[in-house]
C-alpha cells in the first residue's frame, strides 16, 4: 500500500472539502450582511437553497424536469422560514441554514432508505411540519440567540447597516409582493371580463341587419 500516496490523496480531499465549505460559508453570511442591498442577498439565498436541494436529495426520478422540480421545491421551502417568521422566531445566517438542511437532510435519508414512493406529497409535509414538530427547541435557540446579538450590539455600540432587515424579513416582504401582485392581476382579469360582458351586451343590444 502506498502509505505516502493515500496520504497525499487524503489532504488533496481534506483541501477541497474544506474550500467547498469556505464557499458555503461565505454565501450564508452574505445574508448577514446587512450593508448589502436587500435583493443581493435573497439572490445568494435563493442559489443556496438551490444548491442544497440539488446535492442533499436524490433527483432521478425527475429525470429532464430536475431543475424545474428543485425551483420548485426551492419555493416551498421558503414556507419554513416564513412560518418561524411569523412566530417571531428571527433566526438568520447559519442557524436558519442548518434548519434547512436539516429538513432536507431528513428527506434525503428517507429516500436513501427507499421509503419516499411520492416525493412532491411527501416533501411538502415534511416542510409543512418542521416547525412545529421542533417548535420547543427552535424557540429556546432563537431567545438564546436574540440575548447574545442583543448584548452584543449593546456592547460593540453599533446599530445596524444598510436597511437592517433580516433574512427571513426579506423572505416574507418579497411573499407579501407577491401575493400582491397576484391580487392585481385578478382585478385586472376581472376588469377584462367586465368590458367582454359589457361588450356583449351593447352587442345585444345593436338591432340585427338582415
Amino acid at each position: 500500500m502506498n502509505t505516502l500516496g493515500q496520504f497525499l490523496d487524503d489532504r488533496r480531499a481534506a483541501g477541497v472539502a474544506a474550500a467547498r465549505q469556505q464557499a458555503r460559508d461565505g454565501d450564508v453570511l452574505a445574508w448577514l450582511n446587512r450593508g448589502a442591498p436587500p435583493e443581493v442577498r435573497l439572490l445568494k439565498f435563493d442559489a443556496w437553497v438551490r444548491g442544497q436541494l440539488a446535492t442533499r436529495l436524490d433527483w432521478t426520478w425527475a429525470g429532464a424536469a430536475k431543475e424545474k422540480r428543485i425551483e420548485q421545491c426551492r419555493v416551498y421551502l421558503e414556507r419554513l422560514v416564513l412560518d418561524l417568521w411569523r412566530r417571531g422566531w428571527m433566526l438568520d445566517g447559519k442557524r436558519l441554514a442548518a434548519h434547512l438542511e436539516g429538513v432536507l437532510d431528513n428527506i434525503g435519508a428517507y429516500q436513501r432508505a427507499g421509503k419516499v414512493a411520492d416525493f412532491w406529497p411527501y416533501f411538502r409535509a415534511c416542510v409543512d411540519r418542521y416547525v412545529g414538530a421542533n417548535a420547543e427547541e427552535i424557540q429556546y435557540e432563537a431567545r438564546t440567540v436574540g440575548a447574545q446579538m442583543g448584548q452584543l450590539i449593546s456592547a460593540l455600540g453599533i446599530g445596524r447597516s444598510g436597511d437592517g432587515s433580516s433574512l427571513p424579513e426579506l423572505v416574507a416582504q418579497r411573499a407579501a409582493e407577491v401575493g400582491k401582485a397576484k391580487a392585481e392581476t385578478l382585478r385586472e382579469k376581472l376588469a377584462r371580463q367586465r368590458e367582454r360582458e359589457a361588450a356583449r351586451k351593447a352587442d345585444a343590444t345593436q338591432p340585427r341587419l338582415l
